[in-house]
């Protein structure tokens, strides 16, 4: 109701003084104290009475249905006012809401194409200076390739001139070690030679002299030998204890006769230096009359 009083107080006040009129008529309008004219029968009188009542009640509920009519017509026309005025207002907010959108799409297109345009030239822009990168790029690696496979070709022809070298160098070294081992075993070979003359030489001075000195048993030695060792030192001189039989003659006496012989014949005649190794530990095959 204070909605309704709000929205439309020019409406209330005229409903309240139409109800109020209709009231003040009701109440007023009609003397119910005014007695009637004498009339020549009491049964006429209670008669017309009961007829103006009804006349009267009969009008008063018509014109309070005309007034409820009237005040009905009166609230749907004010409704009818009100929802047209509030139809009006939701259709100007509906435009004002429709045209707002409408700015604020046409703002928002217009952005996302500025936005569409900026990213556009952002990516070209990014996209020539990546190729430009990448075109300096392969630009440097290819000259660094370049130079690394001349950088390679020249320390390839370097390491080839080099194992050349090397190779030729190596060859040259070959055949003179070659050369100087061939040499070296000629020599050797000569000295080889010259040695075993000399110790056999020598080995044949020592068995004569030894034989000279050997003094034959008392039994028969027909056809008896031993092997003697012999120990010596530089000089000819033999160690103490240096002469033992390694190969028995099965005489006793003989064995011991070759053994003094050998003290005897000492100093034996050796050669000096490196030579001498070869008589540091002497075998001889001792064999009278051989």
């Amino acid at each position: 109701m204070l909605g309704v009083l709000k929205r439309n107080p020019f409406s209330v006040m005229l409903a309240l003084l139409l109800h109020f009129v209709i009231v003040f008529f009701l109440v007023f309008g009609v003397d119910w104290e005014k007695k009637p004219k004498p009339i020549a029968s009491q049964a006429n009188v209670v008669q017309a009475h009961t007829i103006d009542l009804d006349k009267i009640n009969e009008k008063k509920a018509e014109e309070k249905k005309a007034q409820q009519l009237k005040q009905q017509q009166l609230e749907k026309k004010r409704r009818q006012a009100e929802e047209k005025k509030r139809q009006q207002v939701l259709e100007k907010k509906r435009v004002a809401e429709q045209k707002a959108k409408q700015k604020r799409d046409a703002e928002a297109k217009r952005k996302a194409e500025a936005k569409r345009k900026a990213d556009a030239k952002r990516k070209a822009e990014a996209k020539k200076k990546a190729e430009a990168k990448r075109k300096a790029e392969a630009k440097r690696k290819a000259e660094a390739e370049a130079k690394r496979k001349a950088e390679a070709k020249r320390k390839a022809e370097a390491e080839a001139k080099r194992k050349a070298e090397a190779k030729r160098k190596a060859e040259a070294e070959a055949k003179r070690r070659a050369q100087a081992e061939r040499e070296r075993a000629l020599q050797a070979q000569i000295e080889a030679e010259q040695n075993s003359r000399e110790i056999d030489r020598y080995g044949a001075v020592i068995k004569q002299q030894i034989e000279r000195n050997w003094l034959k048993p008392a039994q028969n030695t027909e056809g008896l030998s031993c092997v003697v060792q012999v120990r010596l030192i530089p000089g000819g001189d033999v160690v103490p204890g240096g002469v033992s039989i390694i190969r028995s003659s099965g005489n006793a006496a003989f064995d011991r006769s070759v053994e003094a012989a050998v003290y005897k014949a000492a100093p034996l005649p050796v050669p000096s230096g490196a030579l001498f190794e070869s008589f540091r530990s002497l075998r001889l095959n001792f064999k009278p009359n051989k």
